[in-house]
């Protein structure tokens, strides 16, 4: 029987909806038998949606004295969200809609409970369901090796096959061996052949236990790292131990840490590293190396309350951290979650074991597992399917119903989808912002043959030019951490790539762009320098379909579209350029085009949320916009410079211009903000056609 210590408010909760399965439901699963009049096989659209009135938040908290549920309840939102909670508050229960087995609660729903720009008061799955009496302190080893036979045995090469291919002979390689506790050391390695663990971690600050070039004999002998290593790294060691596999990699002690030749070359191989590991463990919910894997020892076991029967073996548990949007993906604000370094480590792996401060998850790309429900059978397969609680990865097994049909257009929707979270995460070190993504673009590489050139798809260079932030950006005024290009040196992001600022960036990439609604369209042609010869060549080789799009000749500023550039072209242009820098510039940093230029006038933002500048022309008629302004930019109002990008042609719209606000620092340009332009305005002005070179 169900709880009777439950309120007649939780006892109208539809917990049947949260079934999905029990364990006792197992051995008729195991033979292929499914009741379709019970949850999860049960047609959803009846009743699993459905919300309970719980009444007022006061009233939840008196309930709370007889219900413990209702008490449950009430320190969840007392706990999560007490600045925002008001005693007449309406409080309402819903069970998970797809798979999970969570009950969220939701506050105000009638104003805004999805927090689409109301108030941001509902605990979207606050509580989980498990098993009466489930014990959550440590975890179970043998569900993990289960989820790793079931993986071996069912999945077949959709998880075997690594996204960088069969890979390449990597010149070193060392691993934490768990049995001699040291670091071994392998040379010219094919990565497939070995059989290891990755971890993915957050340091949390300077490690106490590092390999660098002093110590590397030292770390090499056996037993020298038993008791030297943070909790996280121990425990991890724990798991690869008790999975029956010898071999970890953890960079802090697997990267010469004071060396920048063994740093590129390990970072190079980052994609490799994470592709052909057997698994990668994700410690998500540790701040630093020192917080160690809920659930695997005393130091880090894991501790939530919970109800008692509220159906025939069903209980709920608390979780500890419920998510503040039903789409959310359940990392998304884990400490992991923020940090630039750990995105590549998830996107290349084909395997993650992911700890969490409640409970344990397994994802690979047929399945999720984790230790509340029970989806190991093959009756059942559990996949979030809104985009922003999807995987972060760059091949699926399966295609969501929001995901477009086009194999192509999917893949630059990833890329765009991959670029927005990556430039949301945060480095210690501002020059790592290249080498923090490096694996994700060599995948993307070894998937598509499509090549990249600091972020931005080399097929698609000059629509790449033209991404914008809705948030606001600041420039990235720190160099590459580690020397890069032809000539081997440390060099500034170029301020036309989106690695070259600091903030969430939005980028489309696609043909689809062009397209009768949209109409939008680069409007430049790209060059590039290189050394040995110095030579000018196009950036992008391959033709797109904006190339054979009709000329609007009838546009003055227009009137020298598509002029190539020569080196001819430069000495004229800027002679001091030509004869004495471009030698001394790295290939790659400095694009060249024809386009038009124009002054406009910008008039400082208001005190709207976006921050944006009005673009006036010399009449003081507003004819354009600004993006959105960082936190800390430096733009100021006045007399600026403005190139155009691109253009967006429909018929819902006059024709608009997509361009860039630059500054000059000797002759070279540099961008300062995206913005667009009114044609006929721009038109209106005085405008120049210019040689641009833009770094």
């Amino acid at each position: 029987m169900a709880d009777e210590g439950l309120c007649k408010f939780c006892s109208q909760i539809n917990f049947e909806a949260m079934r999905n399965p029990l364990v006792s439901d197992i051995p008729a699963l195991q033979q292929g038998r499914t009741d379709s009049t019970r949850h999860p096989f049960k047609d959803k659209r009846d009743d699993a949606h459905k919300t309970t009135l719980l009444g007022a938040f006061s009233d939840v908290l008196l309930r709370g004295k007889a219900c413990r549920l209702c008490q449950l309840i009430g320190d969840a939102l007392t706990r999560h969200i007490p600045s925002l909670l008001v005693e007449t508050d309406i409080c309402h229960a819903e069970t998970s809609f797809f798979g999970t087995r969570r009950l969220s609660i939701m506050v105000e729903i009638d104003t805004d409970a999805y927090n689409v720009g109301g108030p941001k008061k509902s605990l979207f799955y606050a509580f989980q369901a498990c098993n009466v009496g489930a014990s959550t302190a440590k975890l179970d080893i043998q569900w993990v090796r289960r989820w790793i036979d079931i993986c071996g045995r069912d999945h077949g090469d959709a998880c075997w096959r690594a996204d960088v291919g069969l890979g390449t002979t990597l010149e070193t390689i060392r691993f934490v061996d768990v049995k001699k506790r040291c670091i071994v050391t392998f040379n010219a390695v094919q990565l497939p052949s070995y059989h290891y663990i990755a971890l993915s971690y957050v340091w949390g600050g300077p490690q106490k236990l590092r390999l660098i070039q002093s110590n590397k004999a030292t770390m090499a002998q056996p037993g020298y790292l038993a008791k030297r290593l943070p909790q996280t790294i121990e425990d991890a060691i724990t798991v690869t131990e008790s999975l029956d596999m010898q071999y970890i990699w953890v960079d802090s002690l697997c990267i010469i840490q004071d060396e920048e030749g063994d740093k590129a070359i390990q970072i190079g191989a980052m994609s490799q590293i994470y592709g052909f590991a057997h698994l990668t463990i994700i410690a998500a919910s540790s701040t630093s190396a020192d917080g160690g894997l809920p659930g695997i020892v005393v130091l880090s076991k894991r501790k939530n309350d919970s109800t008692g029967e509220v159906l025939p073996g069903l209980s709920l548990m608390t979780a500890l951290d419920p998510l503040a949007h039903p789409n959310e993906h359940f990392l998304e604000r884990t400490p992991w979650n923020g940090r630039g370094w750990t995105m590549q480590e998830r996107v290349m792996s084909r395997r993650v074991l992911i700890f969490m401060q409640e409970q344990v998850y397994w994802i690979c790309r047929e399945a999720i597992f984790c230790e509340e429900s029970y989806f190991e059978n093959g009756a059942i397969r559990f996949h979030r399917f809104h985009a922003n609680a999807s995987e972060p990865t760059l091949v699926k097994s399966f295609r969501n119903f929001y995901e477009p049909d086009g194999e192509t257009i999917r893949f630059w929707k990833m890329y765009q989808s991959l670029v927005a979270k990556y430039t949301r995460r945060a480095f210690t070190c501002n020059g790592d912002v290249f080498d923090g993504c490096l694996a994700i673009l060599q995948g993307m590489s070894a998937l598509s043959g499509k090549e990249f050139t600091w972020g931005l798809p080399r097929c698609h260079f000059e629509q790449g030019l033209l991404w914008n932030s809705f948030t606001g950006v600041h420039r990235r005024e720190d160099s590459s951490t580690l020397p890069m290009t032809s000539l081997h040196v440390k060099v500034p992001f170029p301020s036309w790539s989106w690695m070259g600022w600091i903030g969430e960036v939005f980028i489309c990439i696609g043909d689809e762009r062009c397209d009768v609604d949209l109409g939008e369209a680069p409007e430049i042609l790209c060059f590039e320098h290189c050394h040995s010869p110095l030579r000018l060549e196009r950036v992008r080789k391959d033709a797109a379909i904006y190339d054979s799009l009709p000329s609007q000749v009838d546009a003055d500023w227009k009137a020298h579209h598509g002029q190539t550039v020569t080196l001819s072209d430069i000495a004229t242009q800027y002679p001091q350029l030509a004869s004495t820098e471009l030698s001394k510039i790295p290939e790659s940093q400095i694009v060249f085009f024809w386009t038009s230029s124009a002054f406009f006038t910008l008039a400082p933002p208001g005190d709207d949320a976006n921050r944006s500048f009005s673009v006036m022309d010399s009449r003081g008629d507003v004819v354009g916009s600004t993006g959105p302004l960082g936190p800390k930019s430096n733009a100021s109002p006045g007399q600026h410079e403005f190139i155009v990008i691109g253009s967006r042609r429909n018929q819902f719209a006059d024709p608009v211009l997509l361009v860039l606000q630059i500054e000059r620092r000797r002759d070279i340009a540099y961008r300062v903000n995206s913005g667009e332009a009114n044609e006929a305005a721009w038109e209106a002005e005085k405008h120049a056609w210019k040689l641009i070179p833009l770094r």
